[in-house]
């Protein structure tokens, strides 16, 4: 126990050593300047998307519109992308290979909800829903943000 008190005393007192009363005044203005600094928010560029698309298989009698828009904001630098589905804001986190996009959507338990895949070549876009065994596939359009 004698060891570790020593230990405790020599590091106060190296720590005392910098708390020079000369530093502190240099400390302090540092510290203040960095306080009064306004913090900014950086942007990354972003991509938006307005995709309309039909569903892959028959599902018997209707009851909504066979066709669905979803407006897709696309993060280019890798991030979370979010999904405007039927006004419901959804966000999932974004793979970019060469010109195509990969959104993934999951759910509280971390379980995959939706994967969107946007071909920018082409200007395809599917909608795959592992949960619901159901495949959105359309076509999109660059939008106006």
């Amino acid at each position: 126990m004698n060891k570790n008190i020593k230990i405790l005393i020599l590091y106060i007192n190296t720590l005392f050593k910098y708390i020079h009363p000369k530093k502190f005044h240099f400390n302090l203005v540092l510290l203040s300047g960095l306080l009064l600094v306004p913090l900014q928010q950086t942007r990354s560029e972003e991509l938006f998307l307005k995709c309309v698309g039909k569903y892959e298989i028959n599902r018997g009698a209707l009851i909504k519109p066979d066709w669905e828009t979803s407006y897709l904001t696309i993060n280019l630098d890798g991030l979370i992308s979010t999904i405007y589905d039927k006004g419901i804001k959804k966000e999932g986190r974004t793979l970019i290979r060469r010109n195509s996009y990969t959104i993934t959507q999951r759910d509280n338990r971390n379980s995959v909800r939706n994967i969107y895949k946007i071909n920018g070549k082409y200007g395809t876009y599917s909608v795959e829903s592992p949960q619901r065994y159901r495949t959105l596939i359309g076509t999109c359009q660059k939008g106006r943000g």
